[in-house]
């Protein structure tokens, strides 16, 4: 037997076959003590209990571990979110909702790093599943770029997907930025410049550049 444990998960490998035990699973800590007190004789049981472990919820299916909403897989971090969430009593929905909307994105990247991202900087999902981040403008709204973009309160910004650069290795380019609180607070305009908040549609996430601690984003 084969095991390691890393900072979110449990990992163990037996008779051809791997497993990954999120650290928010309660079984997790079986696996921890049998693998401290060398019982992993112990180990395959716990495994087969969790990989044929179906609890049906309101609004989403926990399967071997993993979270199913509409019969589709959710990516890991924010699997194991919603199922913190809805064994806590807390609402839920906003995260489902999220993944709905996520799964439309037509980026591989944006769905399986989109949320860690959000996570990461702190930003509020929204009841409808859109996320809030953060822009800041000039006094008269206008964008602090072109000067031309009017991102006045009420006002739905938008442009083509396929003019938003999807390369994450371009720190500056096209598309409609938004930011975490801080960066959006200190490394744009001035002190006269408006903060605004801005809700996004996780599907119309198209870039996260590497810089800036990858606190910013291009949608």
């Amino acid at each position: 037997m084969n095991a390691t444990i890393t900072d979110k998960n449990v990992v163990v490998n037996f008779n051809g076959r791997t497993y990954i035990v999120s650290l928010d699973d309660p079984r997790s800590k079986e696996i921890i003590e049998c693998l401290r007190t060398k019982q992993t004789d112990k180990i395959p049981e716990i495994c087969d209990r969790i990989h044929n472990y179906v609890k049906k919820f309101d609004l989403f299916e926990l399967k071997d571990g993993v979270v199913y909403v509409d019969g589709e897989q959710v990516p890991g971090i924010l699997s194991s979110k919603i199922v913190k969430f809805a064994e806590n009593g807390l609402p839920h929905q906003p995260l489902v909702n999220f993944c709905k909307k996520l799964r439309l994105n037509p980026s591989y990247r944006s769905v399986n790093q989109l949320f860690s991202f959000l996570e990461k900087n702190d930003h509020p999902i929204t009841e409808s599943g859109n996320f809030i981040a953060y822009k800041k403008v000039g006094s008269d709204f206008k964008d602090l770029h072109s000067r031309t973009m009017d991102n006045s309160p009420g006002v739905t910004v938008s442009m083509q997907r396929n003019k938003v650069d999807e390369n994450p290795q371009q720190t500056c380019s096209y598309g409609l930025h938004v930011a975490n609180w801080d960066y959006a607070y200190n490394h744009y305009g001035s002190n006269s410049d408006v903060m605004l908040e801005v809700e996004v549609n996780p599907a119309d996430v198209v870039a996260v550049p590497n810089d800036y601690n990858q606190s910013k984003m291009r949608v």
